[in-house]
């Protein structure tokens, strides 16, 4: 880097070097960055008041203090006065203080001989820079993982169709009686509480939106005391108050059981290494809501915390994203639901999460027999360039008395459409090679306008609507599904009017 050019100073007069001193003070008052000019022993001799508010020291404190002393006890070879003077060229560097991160830079001062005078030290906040850059970081590795976990719930969706599919099947076929029926059913069961695994991955990469559904909160706690237990230091005990029965609730059952896990995992690390317990309790409220309640016995926090444990990437810990309870809030305004904070310093904290209660429905019971189809004989051309699926699909219609068409991808369904007059639904993939069903459908509905489409995806419905826009489609069929689910779907889509 080149040398600093030498500064000639002209004759003024003294009511001239007084104006001119006012108004370069004013101009480095003005400046954001801290500012200091130092004579060769370091000693600070004019500076503006952003270096004094950088710093956190009052004005007075810093006029004639040796700039070595502003950041503790850095060795000389690390100090960039020192580095500057010595190398007469500038020096820099990064370091903590007090929480922040800052950028020290100091350019050598040379009079008109060249002769070394003092330097210009310049301090610059680079906290919100650099946690800007970290985030940006986080959010690349986050695409990427996303990327990685939707290609996988992808196909996972394929393979548990085919699983919960072919156990359906023989499951229908058995007679009551048969000991493997019960077997079958605890297979088909899995694979739903497997599919349960993609709708998290989908969510996680941003493919997916969140799967509300009617929810008994306490049955859904106690279907994750495993995991919370799991979260829980042997040091801490754990106490567990479930009303049952309670007013169902509107919610992703994956996104409130995260929920609980960030309370209980919070108020495990308030409590740290010392004894104590958390007790997690649920029930309704006068106004009708259902609560879920997480108290702990732990350290407490004081009313400026209490108004911060919410934003992202604040955080108490020494180590830690401060995501956990910006997670918590996020969850709670998705399901509309409020969070009441109770807290004092070494008396522990409440965190108090009331959800709007939604009337039971009734669900039909998947022992029910499945109705019997009145459009038997009707064509069903399936989409979708899984053979698995495809064979699955194939033999789930045909015993109902469809007849079944296959195509391997949207150009196929296009030749098939335009060929075979007589097919009168089309069970369309969303994703698959050549030609996926979002470019089909459009050719597709210009040949046969009348043609009825139900687009099966792994995809939540929602994400899906969205997706296909406008486009005449019939209705959606989420993957994995199983024959019943399938064929029911088939028969009420022809059935409308």
């Amino acid at each position: 880097m080149p040398e600093a050019k030498p500064y000639k100073a002209l004759p003024m007069s003294d009511e001239l070097a007084r104006t001119m001193a006012f108004e370069w003070q004013e101009t480095l008052d003005a400046l954001s960055d801290g500012l200091a000019v130092v004579d060769l022993e370091g000693r600070i001799q004019r500076f503006n008041s952003a270096l004094a508010r950088l710093l956190d020291r009052p004005e007075t404190e810093l006029a004639g203090l040796g700039c070595d002393r502003l950041w503790g006890t850095l060795p000389p070879e690390r100090q960039p006065f020192v580095r500057a003077l010595d190398s007469r060229q500038r020096a820099g560097i990064e370091l903590e203080y007090q929480e922040r991160l800052l950028s020290i830079t100091v350019d050598p001062m040379f009079d008109s001989e060249g002769n070394l005078v003092g330097a210009v030290q310049i301090v610059r906040d680079l906290t919100e820079k650099r946690r800007l850059e970290e985030q940006f970081r986080e959010s690349q590795k986050f695409e990427t993982i996303g990327t990685l976990a939707a290609g996988v719930a992808h196909d996972f969706n394929n393979l548990l169709t085919s699983i919960m599919g072919n156990a359906s099947l023989v499951l229908e076929s058995l007679p009551k009686g048969s000991q493997s029926r019960e077997k079958l059913a605890d297979v088909v069961r899995a694979g739903q509480r497997a599919a349960e695994l993609t709708h998290q991955l989908l969510a996680y990469s941003g493919k997916g939106r969140h799967f509300m559904q009617k929810v008994e909160l306490s049955a859904l706690l106690e279907r994750t005391q495993s995991l919370i237990e799991a979260s829980v230091p042997k040091k801490v005990s754990l106490d567990i108050r479930l009303q049952h029965n309670l007013p169902r609730i509107d919610a992703d059952p994956n996104q409130v059981q995260q929920m609980v896990l960030n309370l209980v995992s919070n108020a495990a690390e308030a409590i740290g290494d010392n004894t104590g317990l958390i007790v997690i309790s649920t029930g309704t409220e006068q106004n009708g809501c259902v609560y879920l309640e997480v108290r702990d016995t732990g350290c407490g926090m004081d009313n400026t915390t209490k108004t911060r444990i919410f934003d992202p990437f604040f955080t108490t810990k020494f180590t830690g994203r401060g995501l956990g309870l910006a997670a918590v809030a996020g969850i709670a305004r998705t399901h509309k639901a409020s969070i009441q904070v109770q807290s004092t310093p070494a008396q522990g904290s409440t965190f108090h999460v009331s959800f709007p209660a939604e009337e039971a429905v009734s669900q039909s019971a998947t022992s029910a027999e499945p109705l019997a189809p009145i459009h038997a004989g009707a064509t069903v051309l399936v989409v979708d360039d899984e053979e698995m699926v495809c064979r699955i699909a194939q033999a789930a219609l045909e015993s109902r008395g469809y007849r079944v068409r296959l195509a391997r991808d949207g150009m196929d369904a296009i030749n098939q459409v335009r060929s075979h007059s007589d097919i009168a639904l089309l069970l369309l993939d969303l994703t698959m090679p050549v030609m996926g069903g979002e470019e089909a459908i459009d050719e597709i509905l210009e040949l046969r306008p009348g043609i009825r489409v139900i687009v099966s995806t792994g995809y939540e419905r929602a994400d899906a609507i969205a997706r296909f826009g406008r486009r005449r489609v019939a209705d959606y069929l989420q993957k994995p599904y199983t024959s019943r689910q399938l064929t029911e779907k088939v028969e009420a889509v022809l059935s409308q009017t």
